[in-house]
């Protein structure tokens, strides 16, 4: 892990505020287990930190989207099960044999499939997670039958284990009929045949809303991290999240403009009257969206400044007020909750949500982390 970084811009993320999160939705989801989902690493917030950090913290299951995010997480040190919950290929089973890793079965032709490609270079078994399809239409089948099937081919193949069976609700984060449809969907295929040890459907809504005594575990992303899955989530629960992630910038350049000089490629921002421009150190290769011009970030402690001219690759304009000094610490996202610059309003001002801001910014920002005893750096530029 590389400690140092040489650029004066920063993502800082709050690894107390993620553990708080963790107990915050394992408290209220007390009898079942708690999957921290991991993938698309950590929501942009670093997947080796947070999966190990959470692993000090008593998180015993994770989850990721692809096999290679499994076996990275293997590589940096996380012992604890790991489950992928896209669908891998089945000729790539003895990878994941190989690393001790569950994976998703999306139907009976590939359960046979994989059976198929085991070899015997690995002696070990893996766990096998059954999708269900309820609403989604995108992995898993809602055929009872061919469930059936899938359990009992598994069940008679030595190197496979049947150890979960999972849904995905299409609309937990908004009011009306389709959750408990799904849910008792759900419930329903499952009570028809063999029930395993993990039986999960509840993403982050249905973490933080649904009150159900079925499932036996809970899978909990954007929501570890602080953030509610939407505006209705965060009115209807008792959950309170504390937001982790703080993006930062340092003004590196500072231009006066005379009225009708212009600003960055296109022109599009042309003075009015003799007034100051900064330049920060960030651009869109970071994650920061050519629409966010207009959208306002803070200026020290102080007033809000305005982005002006068209954000390029590597650099963003902002129009500041006289006096401002190189080296003044700009905030473009706050990890208070009620912040103009929170990640809700930074999202909502490119008509997006907080998902996609979080998996915008890339490994060209330093991720600086810290806890309650330690503040640290992981530079994956060049780590």
């Amino acid at each position: 892990m590389i400690d140092r970084y040489y650029r004066d811009t920063v993502l800082d993320v709050d690894l107390t505020a993620i553990e708080k999160n963790y107990k915050a939705i394992q408290a209220k989801n007390y009898d079942k287990t708690f999957i921290a989902v991991v993938k698309a690493e950590s929501y942009g917030l670093g997947a080796e930190v947070v999966a190990n950090f959470l692993a000090d913290a008593g998180v015993t299951f994770f989850a990721v989207a692809t096999l290679d995010e499994a076996i990275a997480l293997r590589m940096h040190g996380i012992k604890e099960k790991i489950l992928v919950l896209g669908t891998i290929n089945p000729e790539q089973i003895n990878k994941a044999i190989q690393h001790r890793i569950a994976v998703t079965a999306p139907n009976l032709n590939w359960v046979n499939d994989a059976i198929d490609n085991v070899d015997d270079k690995y002696d070990k078994s893996v766990w096998i997670h059954i999708k269900v399809n309820s609403a989604m239409n995108r992995y898993g089948t809602d055929d009872i039958d061919e469930i059936s099937a899938m359990i009992n081919r598994i069940n008679h193949f030595e190197r496979f284990i049947y150890e979960g069976i999972y849904s995905h609700f299409t609309s937990s984060d908004v009011e009306g009929p389709e959750t408990l449809e799904e849910f008792e969907k759900f419930k329903g295929i499952v009570q028809a045949v063999e029930q395993p040890t993990y039986i999960h459907m509840s993403n982050s809504g249905g973490a933080l809303l649904l009150e159900e005594d079925f499932t036996t575990a809970v899978r909990s992303g954007i929501s570890l991290y602080g953030y509610y899955p939407s505006d209705y989530v965060k009115n209807n629960t008792s959950v309170k999240l504390i937001p982790s992630a703080r993006l930062t910038s340092e003004i590196c350049g500072l231009h006066q403009l005379k009225a009708g000089d212009s600003v960055s490629y296109g022109r599009t921002y042309t003075a009015n009257q003799d007034e100051v421009i900064a330049t920060l150190p960030i651009g869109y290769a970071d994650g920061l969206m050519r629409q966010h011009q207009g959208y306002t970030v803070q200026l020290g402690d102080g007033g809000e400044c305005q982005i002006v001219g068209t954000i390029c690759m590597d650099a963003t304009m902002i129009k500041v007020p006289d006096g401002t000094e190189l080296g003044q610490i700009v905030t473009i996202v706050d990890d208070k909750a009620d912040s103009k610059q929170s990640l809700e309003q930074y999202s909502e001002y490119v008509n997006t949500i907080t998902y996609e801001s979080l998996c915008a910014f890339s490994k060209r920002l330093p991720r600086r982390y810290k806890n309650e005893t330690e503040t640290f750096i992981l530079n994956e530029v060049i780590n």
